[in-house]
C-alpha cells in the first residue's frame, strides 16, 4: 500500500488544524472559509486513501472528483437541488460531506455502506444506479417534474468522459438541447473509464482538453485582472469574449452547442476555488449548459499517473467482516481441507479464448468498455486487429457483432451479465431474429458480492431463454469453459456461456478426457445415487457447491445423484424425463433468479411428460434484490445456495422428522 499523504502544512511548514473532523454536513462545510477549501480536500483525499485502500473500492475515480464534489456541496444546498452521479460510483466524497464518514470502516461490506448512492442510506442519494450513461435524463426527468415551482431547485447531472459516449446520454442531450430545460451538465473529463476511453467523442473531448494550457493561462489572467480597480472587471469581461472565439476557432464544429447544448471549459477541475468561481457563474444561466471539467483520475495515489487503471478499483487490506453461524458438525470422518483454488473464471475464458484464435483467423473479441474486467488484455496485445473495445456502448458492441457474423467472422462478446441487459433488443433483433452466430461471454453471471444489486448477473437467462434459436450453457470448471467456447465457435447460430465472478476449483471431479463430448442438450451424470429418492440438476458454477452438499450428505449415509445440466437451452429432455418417472424428488439448482430461469425450464419441460412421479423443487435466487455483502459465498449462503444450505434442503425432503 502506498504511503499516506501528511498531513496539510502551511507555506511555512506549520502543521494545520484539521478542518474535516468538524464537517458532518454540507451546512458545516459551507461555513469554511474559501480559502480553506483546498485543505479540505487535501484531507478528504487523505482519509480516502487510508480508508478505502482497507475496506476495497472504487478508489481513482473517488480521487478524482474530490474538488468537485467539494465544490458542489459548497455551491448548491443538495438536500433541496437534485445531483444524479451517473454510475455512482464516484460518491465517496460526496458520503463524506453527508454525514457517513464514520461508517466507511464498513464500505461494501455485509449490511455496512453502499459502494453506490443509495436513497435508504440518505436523502442526499437520490438514486441507487450503478449503470453508465442514465443521469442526463434522470436529471431532465427531476427538472420537468419540478418545472412547475415558483423557485424550482438547481438540477445536476455528474458523468465522466467516457459515460457521454453511451448513446442514451447523446439522446438526453439531442432532447435537453431542444426543449430548453433548466439543467447543469458536468462532464467530469478523466480519459478514463476504467481503461482508456475510447471512441470519437473521446478524440473531440482530447481536442479540446488540448486546449488546456489557454484555459490555464486564461484562469490565471482573470485572477490578475479582478484585483485591478475600477477597469479589471470590464477588461476581465472583454477577454472572455476573446476567450470564447478562440476555442471555437480552436475546435471547430462545437457539437454539444449544435445540439443547443451551452458549453463552458475546459476548466481545471483541481482547483477547488476555481470551480467553485465557475459553478455559481454557471448555476445562473438558463437552458441546458455543460460545464466541462478537466480531472485526474487517481489524484493524489503514487501510481495514478502510470497506472490509472489499477487504481479504478483496489481490493481491501484489511481482513473482511463475515457473517452467518458456524457450519454445523457433521457425523463420521472430519471434513476434508480446504480444496484448492483453479484460475478466476474470467482468466480461464480469456486463456482459452487466446488459444482458440490461434486456431481459428475467424474469431474475433468485442468488449464494451471492459477489456481489464473481462480479461481480454491478453487478447488484445495478441491479436490486436481482432480486439474491439466499443466504449460503453452495448447496444452498438452487440449489433455490430451481427454484422461481423454476418460476414462470416465469429465474433465473441465479453460482457458482464448485467450489462447484456442494455442490449436486449440488438440481442433479439440484430443476432437471434437473424440467427447469426455471436457468442455472448457472460461474466458475473450470478451474485457479484461487495457490488449489490446494480450488478449482480442474475437475470440473463430469463432474458435469453425466451429467444429462439439461442443455445444456453454454463461451466463449472475450466475444462468446461475451453469445451464450450469451441463449441460455440464452430456453432451455427447463437451461444451464451454464463460464470460468475469466481474462481475455477483448483481439482477437477472428473478428468477432462472421460467427460461425456459437450453436445447441445446432452447433460453429465457426476453422482449415481439411489434412483428411488433425490436427484439434484445443477447448471454452472453451482455444480461445485452441490458437489460439496452431495459430499456432506454421504457423510451422513445419504446418497443421492447429481446432474450438471450444462446446457439450460436445449434441455436433456430424455435424462430428465428418466429422473422425474423414477426419483421421489428432482432439485433445480440455479444462480438466477427462481422466475423465468432454470427451474422454470425444468417445470415447463416436465409439464410435457405424461408420466412424472417425482416432485420437482426449485433452489435458485427469491424474487427480489439482493444486497451487497462483503463476499459471494454470504451472498450464496443468505440466499440458501452454498453447500451447506443445499444439504439441509435435501435432508428436509428426505429426513423430514430429523432436521431442526
Amino acid at each position: 500500500m502506498p504511503d499516506t499523504p501528511s498531513p496539510p502544512t502551511s507555506a511555512a511548514g506549520d502543521r494545520r488544524e484539521p478542518l474535516l473532523d468538524a464537517i458532518h454536513s454540507p451546512d458545516d462545510l459551507k461555513r469554511v472559509a474559501l480559502e480553506d477549501l483546498p485543505q479540505v480536500c487535501a484531507e478528504v483525499r487523505e482519509f480516502l486513501l487510508s480508508s478505502v485502500q482497507k475496506t476495497g473500492g472504487h478508489l481513482g475515480s473517488n480521487l478524482g472528483v474530490v474538488e468537485l464534489s467539494t465544490a458542489l456541496h459548497y455551491v448548491f444546498d443538495l438536500k433541496r437541488d437534485r445531483c444524479v452521479w451517473d454510475v455512482s460510483h464516484q460518491c465517496y466524497p460526496h458520503k463524506v460531506f453527508t454525514g457517513r464518514r464514520e461508517r466507511f470502516a464498513s464500505l461494501r461490506q455485509t449490511d455496512g455502506l453502499c459502494g453506490f448512492t443509495d436513497p435508504r442510506e440518505s436523502e442526499f442519494d437520490l438514486f441507487h444506479t450503478g449503470h453508465a450513461g442514465t443521469s442526463i435524463s434522470l436529471s431532465l426527468g427531476l427538472a420537468r417534474g419540478a418545472s412547475h415551482e415558483v423557485d424550482p431547485p438547481h438540477v445536476i447531472a455528474v458523468i465522466g468522459d467516457a459515460s457521454l459516449g453511451a448513446g442514451v446520454a447523446f439522446e438526453a442531450l439531442n432532447y435537453a438541447g431542444a426543449s430548453g430545460q433548466k439543467v447543469l451538465v458536468i462532464l467530469n473529463d478523466n480519459e478514463w473509464s476504467i481503461s482508456r476511453s475510447v471512441g470519437s467523442m473521446a478524440r473531440y473531448l482530447s481536442r479540446i482538453r488540448s486546449a488546456k494550457v489557454v484555459q490555464r493561462a486564461n484562469q490565471e489572467i482573470h485572477k490578475l485582472l479582478a484585483a485591478i480597480p475600477v477597469i479589471g472587471e470590464k477588461v476581465d469581461r472583454t477577454l472572455e469574449d476573446m476567450a470564447e472565439v478562440m476555442r471555437h476557432a480552436m475546435v471547430p464544429g462545437h457539437v454539444f452547442e449544435e445540439l443547443g447544448v451551452t458549453y463552458v471549459g475546459p476548466i481545471d477541475g483541481h482547483d477547488v476555488q476555481y470551480l467553485v468561481e465557475n459553478l455559481q457563474r454557471v448555476r445562473e444561466l438558463e437552458g441546458t449548459v455543460l460545464l466541462h471539467v478537466l480531472t485526474e483520475k487517481g489524484k493524489g495515489h503514487p501510481s495514478a499517473p502510470t497506472h490509472p487503471e489499477r487504481v479504478h478499483g483496489v481490493k481491501g487490506t484489511a481482513a473482511p467482516k463475515t457473517a452467518g453461524a458456524e457450519s454445523s458438525k457433521l457425523p463420521g470422518p472430519p471434513a476434508s481441507a480446504p480444496k484448492p483454488q483453479g484460475p478466476a473464471y474470467t482468466k480461464a475464458f480469456a486463456d482459452a479464448l487466446t488459444k482458440l484464435a490461434e486456431r481459428d483467423v475467424r474469431v474475433h473479441a468485442l468488449t464494451a468498455g471492459m477489456p481489464s474486467g473481462t480479461g481480454l488484455e491478453g487478447f488484445a496485445e495478441r491479436f490486436a486487429a481482432r480486439f474491439h473495445d466499443t466504449g460503453i456502448t452495448e447496444q452498438h458492441a452487440v449489433a455490430m457483432a451481427a454484422g461481423m457474423a454476418k460476414s462470416g467472422l465469429r465474433p465473441f462478446v465479453a460482457i458482464y451479465s448485467t450489462f447484456l441487459q442494455r442490449a436486449y433488443d440488438q440481442v433479439f433483433q440484430e443476432v437471434a431474429l437473424q440467427n447469426l452466430p455471436v457468442v455472448f461471454c457472460m461474466d458475473r453471471g450470478g451474485l457479484v458480492g461487495q457490488d449489490g444489486p446494480t450488478h449482480n448477473g442474475v437475470f440473463d437467462i430469463a432474458m435469453l431463454r425466451t429467444l429462439p434459436n439461442m443455445t444456453l450453457c454454463a461451466p463449472r470448471d475450466a475444462s468446461d469453459m475451453r469445451r464450450m467456447l469451441e463449441f460455440a465457435a464452430a456453432a451455427a447460430g447463437p451461444v451464451a456461456i454464463r460464470y460468475p465472478r469466481d474462481n475455477c476449483p483448483g481439482l477437477e471431479k472428473i478428468h477432462t478426457s472421460e467427460r461425456a463430448p459437450m453436445v447441445p442438450g446432452k447433460a453429465e451424470t457426476l453422482i449415481s445415487g439411489d434412483e428411488r429418492a433425490l436427484a439434484i440438476w445443477a447448471y454452472g458454477a453451482l455444480v461445485n457447491q452441490a458437489i460439496e452438499a452431495c459430499e456432506r450428505l454421504q457423510r451422513r449415509g445419504i446418497a443421492v445423484t447429481l446432474v450438471d445440466a450444462r446446457f439450460c437451452k436445449p434441455l436433456d429432455e430424455e435424462l430428465l424425463a428418466q429422473h422425474l418417472a423414477s426419483f421421489k424428488y428432482v432439485v433445480a439448482l440455479e444462480e438466477h433468479q427462481r422466475a423465468g430461469g432454470f427451474g422454470s425450464a425444468l417445470l415447463e419441460c416436465a409439464s410435457r411428460f405424461p408420466n412424472v412421479r417425482a416432485q420437482l423443487k426449485l433452489l435458485a435466487i427469491p424474487d427480489r434484490f439482493v444486497e451487497h455483502m462483503t463476499t459471494r459465498e454470504e451472498q450464496l449462503a443468505e440466499c440458501g445456495l452454498d453447500a451447506e444450505c443445499i444439504e439441509r434442503f435435501v435432508r428436509s425432503l428426505l429426513q423430514p422428522t430429523l432436521v431442526t
